[in-house]
């Protein structure tokens, strides 16, 4: 399945491409206030833009869970739930949220595809770097209830 090329959903969301970038200035600050030593990690979805920053961020959350949203600019259902998936986001701070955006570049368009999306928005979820559940569509208590059982 081809995407279009288009731009990057606007938003909190950071993009991490080869390496895995330091979390922005407002992220640690509130890590620092809580407590935490992952809060950083958890305070917002971090856009992934390549297949290293993919399995980078897998391999950096250990046995955190972890929560994928395969989406596109051009999805009416993926806008819907973003918002959505940010308040998740902060909800759960022992989850890592990431997002992958399949028409942002050539490399997001064939992550995609090797992870076998074939309709956005899809939610991965991921266990010590295993695939453990998914859902499809913009279903946001399911979503919710993915987080929940596998936490």
């Amino acid at each position: 399945m081809a995407f279009v090329s288009g731009h990057a959903v606007g938003g909190r969301s950071r993009a991490v491409g080869p390496a895995v970038s330091v979390a922005p200035k407002t992220a640690i600050a509130r890590a620092a206030r809580s407590g935490s030593r992952r809060a950083h990690l958890n305070m917002m979805v971090t856009e992934i833009e390549s297949k290293a920053g993919f399995d980078a961020a897998l391999s950096s959350a250990g046995d955190a869970l972890v929560v994928i949203d395969y989406s596109t600019t051009w999805c009416g259902p993926c806008k819907l739930v973003a918002p959505k998936f940010e308040e998740m986001s902060d909800a759960y701070k022992n989850v890592v949220f990431l997002k992958v955006t399949g028409d942002k570049n050539a490399e997001t368009n064939q992550l995609m595809q090797s992870n076998g999306i074939r309709s956005v928005p899809t939610f991965h979820y991921y266990k010590a770097g295993e695939k453990v559940y998914e859902v499809t569509g913009a279903k946001v208590a399911d979503i919710e209830a993915g987080i929940k059982s596998h936490m």
